[in-house]
């Protein structure tokens, strides 16, 4: 009895075996080659679009090389993320279709019913969508850019169909859902300003004050290592207030968007400098201690 009972189960897994064998060799080498035309097609269109945008983008629409560089990353990132979304799609219904074509039929049949069924709990991820699209096609910001959304700021380095995705100083990466976004903040369009306000003692020559600041902002702008950051610079604006300590005076100048920050700074090094060497005094705060008898 035992003989035959293994007996059967031999046979059983044999039959079984001849089946997959035969299914393998009708289905599998189909399979294979889905899966690589998916990964020809992904591979080659990513290098394709890239040629592609690179060639349609014309540069005269653009202030800069660098503004015209972010638009074509920023619109090869959002195609790149819908081309392999389609990929994706396109071969799991060939793959599903060739393992059994019933099932293709089924899952087109079903397709209406479950769509239904999704919309009601896919809104915002609609609203995502939409809202991304919006955001490449007015330009509102690319990868590259320095932006405050949501409540975050930080430098763009992705832009999918759903998020953008913010990297701040810190090094922490924010994901934030587009169909979130309201008010937009670019620190890194078009142009940037350096805009100071600094403070000096009530006895300070203005016209000094207003030649050193001068001086060094020319200084500054002459600097080949700064010259191509800076469009117009920094200068001597206005009194701005008289305040209890001091006098505030303003301070404005125009660079390439995105290079404020490093501007600013490396001006206010120059500055100091040039306050002690022309004896222009920056008042702070002092605690007077008279004694009484």
């Amino acid at each position: 009895m035992g003989e035959t009972l293994l007996s059967t189960i031999l046979s059983q897994l044999t039959e079984i075996a001849n089946l997959l064998g035969e299914w393998l060799g009708e289905h599998l080498i189909n399979i294979i080659a889905i899966l690589i035309g998916a990964w020809i097609v992904r591979h080659f269109s990513a290098g394709f679009i890239s040629r592609l945008l690179k060639r349609t983008v014309r540069p005269d629409l653009y202030p800069t090389k660098v503004d015209r560089e972010k638009r074509i990353k920023t619109l090869d990132s959002l195609i790149g993320a819908f081309v392999r979304l389609t990929v994706f799609i396109v071969a799991a219904i060939l793959i599903i279709g060739e393992i059994n074509p019933d099932y293709t039929t089924a899952l087109f049949t079903s397709a209406g019913l479950i769509g239904v069924a999704l919309g009601f709990g896919a809104k915002d991820l609609v609203n995502d969508f939409i809202s991304g699209i919006f955001v490449i096609t007015e330009n509102q910001y690319r990868v590259g850019d320095v932006i405050e959304i949501g409540g975050q700021s930080g430098l763009v380095e992705d832009i999918t169909i759903r998020t953008t995705i913010l990297r701040d100083l810190s090094g922490n990466v924010h994901h934030v859902p587009n169909g979130t976004i309201g008010i937009t903040k670019n620190m890194s369009l078009g142009f940037s300003r350096i805009n100071e306000e600094i403070m000096v003692a009530y006895d300070t020559d203005i016209a000094k004050l207003e030649h050193v600041i001068n001086h060094v902002g020319e200084k500054l702008a002459a600097d080949p290592e700064h010259a191509h950051k800076i469009i117009v610079a920094p200068k001597f604006v206005r009194i701005q207030e008289f305040a209890d300590s001091g006098i505030i005076v303003k301070i404005l100048g125009k660079v390439v968007a995105g290079e404020q920050w490093d501007i600013a700074g490396e001006y206010r090094k120059l500055l100091k400098t040039a306050f002690e060497k022309n004896h222009i005094e920056i008042p702070y705060p002092q605690l007077v201690v008279r004694k009484t008898k």
